[in-house]
Parts: C-alpha cells; structure tokens; sequence
C-alpha cells in the first residue's frame, strides 16, 4: 500500500491524538470552579464517563480518507493500456536501393510486418517519414489496419525529399502524450538516414521518461555503396535510446528474438509514475469514509436531540 497524498496523514494523526487526549463533561458547569477529578469523585463517577469528542475522529478519518490509501493492481488491462509500440519506417529515396535483396524498404516492410505479428496485446503506431513525418496510423489495438498501411508504403508516399527523423521522433511524443502511454516502445527502420545530434538528443529525452528505441538497419556499410549506412551513428542512437541495434542481412532478414519483444512494464520507477498512478493504484478511501459514516449519523443524531 501507498498513500498518494501523505500529507493529510499529518492532520489525520493530529485529530486522533486529541480524540484520545480531550474530553469533556455534560450536564452543568460544575466542572468550571471545581477540578474534574474532584467533581468526579463528588458524584461517584470515573474518568471514563467523561465523553470524547466524535467529530474529531470523523476529521481524523475524513483526512486519512484525502491522504489516498492506495494498493498496487496487477490485472492485464491495466498494462495493455498503459504500454504500447511505435514503428518509425523510413521511406526515403535511399530506402530503395537494392544493396540487400529485394531492396531496402522491401526488406523494411516484411520487419514491419514482423513487429505487428509479435505486437501481442500491445498497441501499435505508424510513422512515416523522409523530408517530413507523417502519422499514417496512432496508436491503436487494430493491427489488421496497421499491416495494410505498412503494405501500401513506398518511397514518394512522402513528396518531401530527405531524412526529417527529428521530425518523425517530435510527432511519436505527441502519439505518446496523445495515448496517455507511459512506457512507449520506438522501433526505427532506417539506414542512418537523419541520424543526428538533434535526433540523439529527442531520444535520450524519450528515454529519460521511460521509453525505449531499438534501431533496426537496412542496407550495407560498404563504401561502395551508394548509400551507406553509418554504424557508429546507429550504435549512438540506439545507446541513447536504451535499446538493441539490428543490422538486416544481405536477404532483408531480421532476427527479433533479440529484442525481448514480450516485455512488460515490470520498473517500480514506472509504476509510481504521475502517468500511471491512476492505473497501477486503486484507490481504498471509500473505505475509510464508510467507517466514518455511522459516527456521522450518530453526530447528526445529537444534533437532533
């Protein structure tokens, strides 16, 4: 259990101290001109007859009920919900190369295709992108909509020629921030293209808030090719993006056994998080408020009399 708000167990712990500690006499004034042990004594009476006050522990109750008891819930939901994947695919003019077979972004699509059939209970996103970024599908438990978009996609779908990944990695925030998702998980198929200082610094932003970026390449770093990728620029990328980097071999195939894809939310860090308070921690205030209930009624009750 975890209070949410533990300030108010100071003013809860307050009233209960003085709901023990104050008492008081009923019936005359006695009790102002002559000791209250004495006029106890005097009447044959006990400390004990001496009435507490019930508002103050109705206070000290209604508080502990706003400091937020809370108990930690485990139920599948819960994660499905809360956790989700991001695939960034690259369809600039470099994609088409055919350096590995068939080309680039043939091999890029079947890896596409891939991540959906392992995306499980997840949701999944598609951003596209080249001179600009695109969200051709948000986040969302429809993968059969996800895998005909990832079907469709060719270079020229994007009539802005370059490699914006900044730009696909500031519209992947607002997917997230859109979805309420808390532990995002980035998939980008490239090949280095618009790997930069500026696309580094969005992702270790991503990732100090708990998300992950693994790098998936296409393509070949020999210099004779056309378009090369640069390695140590995806071994930077993916380092700040806390993931695994992936290189497809010469027939476009990608192993993803490596990249645990069955992961779920399991860091504390994550699951006290303002993001996913509401979903991890089920509120027990209700309670403390149905014990206060009757000693409402029963105050309403003298109020009566």
């Amino acid at each position: 259990m975890i209070f949410l708000h533990p300030w108010w167990l100071v003013p809860a712990l307050t009233l209960l101290i003085a709901y023990f500690l104050l008492r008081s006499n009923t019936g005359d004034d006695w009790w102002l001109v002559i000791p209250i042990p004495v006029l106890d004594y005097l009447r044959g009476k006990t400390e004990s007859h001496r009435k507490r006050h019930p508002a103050l522990l109705v206070a000290a109750l209604t508080c502990a009920a706003l400091s937020s008891p809370a108990l930690e819930s485990d139920d599948a939901e819960t994660f499905r919900h809360s956790q989700g994947w991001i695939v960034l695919a690259d369809v600039s003019r470099s994609m088409t190369l055919n350096d590995i077979t068939p080309s680039r972004l043939s091999a890029m699509r079947n890896t596409a295709l891939a991540l959906a059939d392992n995306a499980n209970a997840n949701s999944i996103s598609l951003i596209i992108f080249s001179g600009d970024a695109f969200i051709v599908t948000p986040p969302s438990f429809d993968h059969v909509t996800f895998r005909q978009s990832i079907s469709l996609l060719n270079h020229g779908v994007v009539p802005i020629e370059g490699s914006n990944l900044t730009r696909a990695l500031s519209l992947a925030w607002s997917a997230i921030e859109g979805s309420n998702l808390v532990n995002a998980r980035l998939f980008l198929l490239s090949d280095t293209g618009g790997f930069n200082n500026r696309s580094d610094a969005a992702i270790a932003r991503l990732t100090s808030l708990g998300h992950r970026t693994d790098v998936i390449l296409f393509g070949t770093d020999d210099s004779d090719s056309a378009a090369p990728f640069d390695l140590k620029s995806a071994n930077t990328l993916a380092a700040s993006g806390g993931g695994e980097l992936l290189l497809a071999d010469g027939l476009g195939q990608v192993s993803l056994a490596t990249l645990d894809l069955d992961s779920r939310i399991s860091n504390r860090e994550f699951l006290t998080s303002a993001g996913l308070t509401s979903l991890h921690w089920k509120n027990q205030s209700h309670w403390l408020l149905l014990l206060a209930l009757p000693l409402m009624l029963y105050l309403f009750y003298r109020q009566l009399r």
